[in-house]
């Protein structure tokens, strides 16, 4: 799917519902400065907004997508600035997370107040998803974290993300994961991402947001990659063979506490257990068995739970 057609349903109207207006630059400039976006860290889709969505930022815009551990406090440092660059000091700013008509499904824990006009949250410092007119917004469909700028125009906002499961691991943190064709991020399976924008204001609505340069940020929360600890065994049949996958995150940490499920097909027995939690080492482990005489090949597929996409280990027994 080519990234146009990824970010396109990110978009708050289509450019072209009503005539399209070209952006004008901007009275105020935030820029994410930590985690820093570059080359390795993140993609840059500024030229997919050109001459479409783009019309609903000021001129400066500039839209990232990063990932992020599924289930993982993020830090995000923006600082704010005016035209010129000079820091804007102990202002009250905001950063807007599950933006409006995105359809962001991820949820967070936020220690900071925060701004959020519904009525369907646990407490105010719960972030809700953006309900996109699936269901009742309940008079919002953002939450707006409150922060203070500092000496040098710099806040920072924390999130705890408490989504249960994420999308698959990257191939590459500077590569857009691949999705279903044709289908918004908020109705696939496959995509667990919350669209943030930095503001001056708690909830800017299209007009205000044209004054605004800023960095426009889709960050992807992404389950654990699963390694197998052998791709490949050779086993005589009528024994038993445990196989190990191993668990890690974003930082090649290993990552406790997550469920496994396995899935197998081929020759030998059906497995006797079809899940595991991973352990302090990030490993979670399966036993295979085969009767006496068998000969082939049996695949057992171990999936993050939740996830549509697994890794797979084989095993090949021998009379």
């Amino acid at each position: 799917m080519s990234a146009v057609a990824v970010f396109a349903s990110f978009a708050v109207a289509p450019a072209w519902a009503a005539g399209y207006q070209a952006p004008v630059p901007g009275n105020y400039v935030m820029r994410l400065v930590s985690p820093l976006p570059g080359k390795t860290n993140s993609v840059n889709m500024t030229a997919d907004a050109k001459g479409s969505w783009d019309q609903y930022y000021g001129k400066g815009l500039r839209a990232l997508s990063m990932y992020a551990d599924v289930r993982s406090t993020v830090n995000l440092t923006y600082k704010y600035t005016t035209p010129g660059g000079a820091p804007l000091s102990n202002r009250t700013v905001y950063l807007i997370v599950n933006k409006r008509s995105s359809c962001s499904k991820t949820t967070f824990f936020t220690p900071q107040n925060t701004d959020y006009p519904g009525g369907n949250r646990g407490s105010k410092n719960d972030i809700v998803r953006d309900w996109c007119g699936d269901q009742p917004q309940m008079g919002a469909g953002e939450t707006a974290i409150i922060a203070t700028t500092d000496a040098f125009g710099k806040a920072t906002f924390t999130m705890k993300n408490y989504s249960i499961t994420g999308e698959p691991f990257p191939t590459a943190f500077n590569k857009l994961n691949q999705y279903a064709a044709g289908v918004a991020c908020g109705d696939d399976a496959m995509c667990m991402q919350t669209t943030i924008a930095p503001s001056m204001v708690a909830h800017p609505n299209d007009v205000y947001e044209r004054t605004e340069d800023k960095d426009l940020l889709f960050l992807h929360f992404v389950n654990p990659k699963v390694t197998p600890v052998a791709k490949t065994s050779t086993v005589k049949s009528g024994t038993a063979k445990k196989l190990t996958f191993k668990l890690t995150n974003m930082g090649k940490k290993p990552v406790k506490g997550t469920t496994v499920t396995f899935d197998s097909w081929g020759e030998g027995n059906e497995l006797a257990t079809w899940s595991g939690v991973s352990n302090a080492k990030g490993e979670v482990t399966v036993t295979v068995t085969a009767p006496k005489g068998t000969s082939g090949l049996q695949i057992v597929r171990a999936f993050v739970f939740g996830s549509p996409k697994g890794t797979d280990a084989k095993v090949y027994w021998t009379k």
